[in-house]
């Protein structure tokens, strides 16, 4: 069993949480989605940490990094990440980002492509500008519930998932800042974002991933095809069979593609 110290960073605004894996290969920084944490991350972080450095780290407002009142849209969340790059990783950086992370991973590609080798974004929601389906967790959150409870709520409306899914999303859930669901609640979180211009600023290696949007993909069929072709260095692979959390549903193909994928650009740049 691999054991992932937690560790905090003084970032210039908060102190970021981030888990971090023993040094097994190059740095893959992992950024987990909205009301989530590092430990999101856990049906594959054992297998990447077979070849990579692992840093997982938990976004603002999320886990156990500080809180950001009033910041909590697409343009905030890189943040933290570009100066956790700079200062904690110290090299170009292979990204994965999930949902929010995804989203939060392009900007960090479009401003500072120098910290970053290549990235994969899963199922990012690049266009989503106001959604109501955090709206249950917010309820939840609002009652300040013990971990135990929140699982109890959790499970009267999701009979499938284990206990042990269940337990991680009621510690995430009892750890965010409320105020990280209202944004995109009251349609705040796309605010001054602008994903075109991001996509098309980005000149690295990125594999972008689409789920099925009758599965409930954060990205429908065009705006994935539009999102592809604005990346200049883009792949792009959609999966049929799973919806928005793709990496917990399929953990082995997860992990092959993106090994395959920053395989391949970790020989371009050798050779290079």
């Amino acid at each position: 069993m691999i054991i992932y110290p937690e560790k905090k960073f003084s970032s210039s605004s908060i102190e970021v949480n981030y888990a971090e894996g023993p040094d097994n290969g190059p740095p893959m920084v992992l950024i987990h989605g909205i009301g989530g944490r590092w430990a999101n991350w856990s049906a594959v972080i054992d297998e990447f940490s077979e070849n990579w450095h692992i840093y997982a780290i938990d976004l603002r407002g999320h886990g156990d990094s500080g809180r950001t009142p009033g910041a909590y849209r697409f343009i905030d969340y890189p943040i933290e990440v570009v100066e956790f790059l700079r200062n904690v990783v110290g090299q170009p950086a292979y990204l994965v980002g999930h949902s929010l992370g995804a989203v939060t991973a392009s900007g960090v590609c479009a401003v500072t492509p120098d910290l970053v080798a290549a990235a994969v974004l899963e199922d990012p929601p690049l266009y989503v500008e106001q959604t109501s389906q955090f709206q249950a967790s917010l309820d939840i959150r609002n009652k300040n519930l013990s971990v135990k409870n929140t699982a109890t709520e959790l499970r009267k409306t999701d009979e499938k998932s284990t206990d042990e899914v269940i337990l991680r999303r009621a510690i995430s859930i009892t750890k965010v800042d409320p105020e990280v669901w209202v944004f995109p609640g009251e349609g705040r979180i796309a605010e001054s974002w602008a994903p075109d211009a991001v996509l098309n600023e980005i000149e690295l290696p990125v594999l972008l991933m689409q789920a099925n949007p009758d599965k409930g993909a954060a990205l429908t069929d065009v705006d994935a095809t539009r999102a592809s072709d604005l990346l200049a260095l883009g792949r792009y692979v959609k999966w049929d069979d799973v919806g928005h959390g793709m990496h917990d549903a399929q953990p082995e193909r997860f992990v092959m593609l993106v090994n395959t994928f920053f395989g391949q650009v970790l020989k371009m740049r050798s050779s290079g």
